[in-house]
């Protein structure tokens, strides 16, 4: 047997870049969250995730909503062995929160990205080279790992602000403001229950010009890392500083250390956010790029090398992962579309159908111990056959953001989907069952709003059961977007519309 060595230099680089989660379910106890700058692999880097799937992870991979490769099943004993391999491919990971009893041990997650910068024909920016240089910076800087918690980063050009920025500490987003092109910023967001609870982000009110992006980045991780709460790990996210400190407060703080004012912006949130990049799209070159939806992002080792003999044959090797658990094939030529449509279905993954498939959102709450079966992924995927099998061809364009969590801490964002799905566990009959509550009205952009819960402790046949009358009813009054509807109605008119017959 080969044994591995690893010098104390080693162990020092592994402890300042590389972490293991803890899982509590599915008899997994450790995961591993590899931050993918970008989102952009390479299809030696889908094979090389592959084959330590194979061997540590069970064969199991996730796409997240940050762009990063999750497995999960991981022994701490071969954590070694796995950073070595992670360091030589140039990766690295999270700093796992949950692994750390109180403040003090956080760190920049992976910047989420915009996956088609430098592609999108409409984007006004081409992010790219700012967030290489965030993330250049801050992976691995022994400076920024003793953050008071996590801090969530996303930065776009593209016009539909597909990263959501308001639910992130600081979001930046492409605008034009007096004939330039630059950023506006949003700050403090957060869907987990820290304190102070749930909060979108609040605009900051300045024009950000392309070259200062970075640097009022690291001026606001800098004042979070100064002056974060330390003490209370419930006060100890970033939102927590911006509710004490207050806007003004925070960007005097900023503009000090700038060492200049910024022009004011009287607009905050951008007009859409959050949104995808469904569909087939024509790139900046003349080539196509084509978004292939990954229900609840989850995937198979075999499933990661054939999407890496496609990538090698029609897009340059190159895949991106979305912020909705996707993942984009670029660089297409016009000659080769059909073939690769015809190859994606033919391994399980349509790029073709609705575009809920796009845009449901599932946590992976079966791995944390925290919901029982159905998990908010399987529910995912019997959620899109049901409402495909029902509506067919009525639901291939309907726009529709089903979002779904197995807790409070939201990983699957369920505070700002049209309809979101909160897992409780309930005693029905004297026996733990697994029940869902379910909310509606979520969303950001102009429209920015959390969801508000209509119905408890339903159980999954009820869910499924609403949530097919609040799109039949969509659908007679000829909406397409669903959020449009439920702006057309009252919270009372859309609870009768989604219980009637459940209890």
């Amino acid at each position: 047997m080969e044994v591995l060595e690893i010098n104390a230099a080693d162990l020092t680089r592994f402890t300042d870049r590389f972490s293991l989660g803890r899982d509590r379910g599915l008899s997994s106890r450790q995961f591993l969250r590899i931050k993918v700058p970008s989102g952009i692999l390479s299809s030696e880097h889908l094979r090389a995730f592959a084959q330590l799937s194979d061997k540590f992870g069970g064969g199991y991979v996730e796409l997240t909503d940050r762009q990063d490769i999750q497995l999960h099943w991981i022994k701490g004993k071969d954590a070694p062995e796995i950073f070595s391999r992670l360091d030589q491919l140039g990766f690295s990971t999270d700093k796992c929160g949950q692994g750390f009893p109180g403040a003090r041990y956080g760190d920049v997650r992976n910047v989420v990205v915009c996956p088609v910068s430098g592609l999108n024909k409409e984007e006004l920016i081409d992010v790219s080279p700012i967030a290489r240089r965030i993330n250049d910076f801050f992976i691995g800087n022994p400076d920024y790992l003793d953050l008071p918690r996590k801090f969530k980063i996303s930065i776009t050009g593209c016009e539909l602000a597909c990263t959501r920025p308001e639910m992130q500490d600081l979001g930046l987003f492409a605008i034009k403001h007096e004939g330039r092109v630059g950023f506006a910023a949003i700050v403090g967001g957060s869907l987990g229950p820290s304190l102070p609870g749930p909060r979108l982000g609040k605009p900051l009110g300045v024009f950000i010009e392309p070259e200062d992006a970075f640097e009022v980045i690291r001026a606001m991780v800098d004042l979070f890392r100064e002056h974060g709460n330390r003490e209370n790990k419930m006060r100890a996210r970033f939102k927590w500083l911006v509710e004490m400190w207050g806007l003004e407060k925070l960007r005097d703080e900023f503009e000090l250390r700038l060492g200049r004012k910024l022009d004011r912006l009287e607009h905050g949130y951008p007009e859409v956010s959050g949104e995808e990049h469904v569909g087939i799209h024509e790139q900046k070159d003349g080539k196509s790029y084509i978004c292939v939806p990954v229900i609840g992002g989850v995937l198979s080792s075999e499933k990661f090398r054939a999407i890496a003999d496609i990538a090698d044959e029609f897009a340059k090797g190159e895949i991106r992962i979305t912020p909705y658990q996707n993942f984009i094939l670029p660089h297409v030529g016009g000659d080769g579309l059909n073939a690769v449509l015809r190859r994606l279905s033919e391994i399980g993954l349509p790029a073709e159908g609705t575009v809920l498939r796009h845009l449901i959102v599932g946590c992976a709450a079966d791995f944390c111990g925290k919901s029982m079966e159905p998990h908010p992924k399987q529910l995912a995927g019997r959620m899109v056959r049901h409402l495909e099998s029902r509506f067919g061809d009525d639901i291939k364009d309907l726009r529709l953001l089903i979002h779904l969590s197995g807790c409070v801490n939201d990983c699957g964002l369920h505070q700002i989907g049209h309809i979101g799905l909160l897992g409780i566990k309930s005693i029905i009959g004297g026996e733990v069952k697994q029940t869902y509550n379910l909310c509606i009205g979520g969303g950001l952009g102009n429209d920015s709003s959390f969801s508000q819960v209509i119905e408890r402790m339903l159980t999954p046949e009820q869910v499924i059961a609403a949530v097919e009358n609040l799109v039949r009813k969509c659908l007679k009054e000829g909406f397409r977007d669903f959020g449009q509807f439920l702006r057309a109605h009252n919270l009372e008119s859309l609870k009768r519309i989604a219980s009637g017959g459940l209890r």
